[in-house]
């Protein structure tokens, strides 16, 4: 399944599956802006607490966008907060 940037953004979330304890499942990020110091920045959040920060990693690399959960932020590799204002 190829995944567009653009087209989650419009949308406003995206349906991925995610490793949990060994087990795919289907969990729904939404996309939440947020003011940083850098301007504001676009990231694909989840209420889900058990995605290892792999998982996450890997999402954020797929995806290429930043993903967040309430126990970590994941940026994909050799990007910042910096590289995401104005998406």
């Amino acid at each position: 399944m190829v995944v567009v940037r653009e087209e989650i953004l419009k949308k406003g979330f995206v349906d991925l599956k995610v490793k949990i304890a060994g087990m795919i499942q289907k969990h729904r990020f939404e996309v939440v802006k947020e003011e940083t110091p850098h301007g504001v920045v676009p990231y694909l959040v989840t209420k889900e607490k058990d995605i290892s920060m792999k998982e996450l990693v890997r999402i954020a690399e797929e995806i290429q966008l930043p993903v967040k959960s309430p126990l970590s932020v994941a940026f994909p590799p050799g990007k910042m907060p910096s590289d995401f204002v104005g998406l």
